[in-house]
């Protein structure tokens, strides 16, 4: 095994040991609020280098952050502009996940397309359909159906003609099987 192969095992090893991110950022967090507590208990400081002033070490547990960060955090996320953006595309998103927009705009995108164009529509339908969760895995993958002309061009096409997809959709129409005596 080569020197760059033995590094990329190595480094994949090392990677699949840690945590989840958000752990590792509550442990960071933490660690800095340790920090903060240590700092202000030894009277940690330090001179601005610009304005030389005297910066003491202040515990972010203290009453005053406390109430920065409690008081201050609706209005920082109030002016955060992009806030009320993102908020609009997760409702419509959402909106449109739910309804079966986005499986129905797939199915449309690659029911419609030219044979001769069939490949790049389903490779870019591929590549945004990961916005629809979900839908592109039951929508693309066992597109489209056995007695279709398209079948033999499609390219994702992996399961068998009249295969159920990976995942189905049960949430609406699952029912219970009848029972056998």
């Amino acid at each position: 095994m080569s020197l760059a192969a033995r590094l990329l095992n190595t480094i994949e090893r090392v990677g699949n040991r840690l945590p989840d991110p958000v752990f590792l950022f509550l442990w960071l967090i933490l660690g800095l609020i340790v920090l903060s507590l240590i700092g202000a208990g030894l009277g940690w400081s330090a001179v601005n280098p610009v304005t030389g002033d005297v910066l003491q070490a202040e515990s972010l547990l203290s009453p005053a952050n406390l109430e920065r960060l409690f008081i201050g955090m609706p209005r920082t996320l109030a002016d955060f502009p992009p806030l009320g953006i993102v908020i609009t595309i997760i409702y419509g998103a959402s909106v449109a996940e739910r309804t079966g927009m986005f499986s129905t705009a797939i199915r449309g995108a690659l029911l419609n397309a030219p044979r001769f164009i069939l490949t790049p529509i389903v490779v870019v339908t591929g590549m945004v359909s990961h916005h629809a969760s979900d839908a592109s895995y039951v929508v693309v993958i066992p597109w489209p159906p056995s007695s279709s002309p398209l079948q033999a061009v499609t390219p994702l096409r992996v399961l068998p003609p009249g295969s159920p997809p990976f995942r189905a959709d049960t949430r609406a129409t699952s029912s219970p099987a009848p029972a056998t005596p």
